[in-house]
């Protein structure tokens, strides 16, 4: 899934487009709740992230936005919500839509394979490069290009973490508001690590098609809700 830093650019290009006018207080809660589905790790993201009980096995899992919706839906007005449902909506097109478009995992006989315990190898369909499976996921790879990316963002979109606020009207289920201090403890360990051309040494991600999708998901989300 996308990191801290490429949620917020989202949410910042959000807010940019958005037609209605907002103040301070709002944006600051539009950012908490978009951060809000991080808070939860291990199996919790399951119910965080709102994925569905199908396909446990894959290597991932987009959120199911229609069962977000069903629930909480009718309080989009409120910019934490909104927010929230932000980060979901980045998430579920970035597996559904941007992962199959930049790379493929497979099996050891080079065929298709999404469930974790088969993969093999992954392939980056711009170049053809092969990456076995147990070398993707590492900071040589997949996770090191988020922090290799990560001061490109926070420059490009002028992004500094929100100030805490305890969301005392968020009553959600899933998530609990007062654990946003500990994602903004390391947000703000995010936002003052590395340096400019970090990102020349990135090995799996595009910089320029990782930022033109951030930039069409968001808008796209603009659209879609007529904000």
């Amino acid at each position: 899934m996308p990191g801290f830093i490429i949620h917020l650019a989202e949410a910042t290009i959000i807010m940019e487009h958005m037609e209605k006018k907002t103040d301070a207080v709002w944006r600051q809660e539009f950012m908490l709740g978009n951060l809000l589905p991080d808070t939860r790790l291990g199996k919790d993201k399951v119910s965080s992230h709102f994925w569905s009980s199908e396909h446990e096995d894959y290597i991932a899992r987009a959120p199911k936005l229609e069962y977000f919706l069903t629930k909480y839906g009718h309080r989009l007005n409120e910019p934490a919500i909104l927010g929230y449902y932000a980060h979901l909506y980045l998430d579920e097109h970035y597996v559904d839509q941007y992962w199959p478009q930049i790379m493929k995992f497979e099996d050891a006989e080079g065929h298709l394979e999404p469930r974790r315990a088969y993969i093999y190898q992954v392939e980056m369909k711009q170049d053809g490069k092969i990456i076995p499976f147990d070398k993707f996921f590492t900071t040589e790879n997949y996770y090191g290009d988020y922090t290799r990316s990560n001061q490109w963002f926070v420059e490009k979109y002028h992004i500094q973490p929100p100030e805490y606020k305890y969301l005392e009207n968020i009553h959600m289920d899933e998530v609990h508001a007062e654990d946003l201090k500990y994602v903004l403890e390391e947000l703000n360990h995010i936002c003052h690590k590395g340096k400019m051309g970090d990102e020349k040494e990135m090995s799996v991600f595009n910089l320029k098609e990782l930022d033109e999708f951030v930039q069409r998901t968001a808008e796209a989300f603009v659209g879609k809700l007529n904000l």
